[in-house]
């Protein structure tokens, strides 16, 4: 019986997949600039300091590329902080969790301390108990993120369900022994085998908020 669940945070509880696959073209347009078609494509598997590099000699850009880091930065926290909505879904989901007593966490690959902040102010924080990211315990194509998350919360893998939209997520995750609830995301192309490797598939979080009885079974 399902006791508890781990959060994904970009992509699955926020909307905040467009800001990510776009934000070279943001930043450069924050500067007067005008991008490059593909610009975000080329920059999509870089770090942000590579991307930084690139950018400054691309865009002939006058600061450092330590500047740049700070900036989109800077650019990444303001848009948590202000502007991130959640997916639709979210809050009717959390709150049929909790009256069903299932005790949550967030693992995110993300800032955990931003996504506290963008969920609180979302009136979502409420909700959860703990936070690991994967700072601290590495990526997510390892499941040591959300063995964290379930220890933070007392949860064996075997009860707890986790809800992500990336494929190599899910498949770390089901490696521990945890149940997997996927849910569509612009940022996972691979939609027809994450739904394969997923325990349960959704289009939105709205649908796991419909059957969440029939989920915790």
């Amino acid at each position: 019986m399902i006791r508890y669940a781990v959060f994904d945070v970009d992509g699955t509880l926020l909307d905040s997949s467009p800001m990510w696959a776009d934000l070279g073209s943001r930043y450069i347009r924050s500067t007067g600039g005008s991008p490059a078609a593909g610009l975000d494509e080329t920059l999509r598997n870089l770090s942000l300091e590579e991307a930084a590099c690139f950018l400054k000699k691309e865009y002939s850009l006058p600061y450092s590329a330590d500047e740049i880091v700070r900036q989109i930065t800077r650019m990444t926290e303001e848009f948590y902080l202000a502007e991130v909505r959640p997916r639709d879904g979210a809050r009717e989901l959390l709150a049929a969790l909790r009256a069903k007593n299932v005790h949550m966490a967030i693992a995110t690959a993300g800032d955990k301390k931003l996504a506290a902040a963008a969920l609180e102010r979302l009136g979502l924080w409420e909700y959860f108990s703990a936070a690991a990211s994967c700072s601290e315990y590495g990526p997510k194509t390892s499941p040591e993120v959300y063995l964290a998350a379930a220890e933070m919360i007392f949860a064996l893998p075997c009860e707890t369900l986790v809800f992500e939209d990336s494929l190599h997520a899910v498949r770390a995750a089901k490696s521990a022994g945890f149940v997997t609830a996927a849910v569509r995301d612009i940022s996972e192309p691979k939609q027809e085998a994450l739904k394969s490797a997923a325990d349960f598939y959704e289009e939105s979080l709205t649908g796991y908020a419909a059957k969440t009885g029939e989920i915790l079974k």
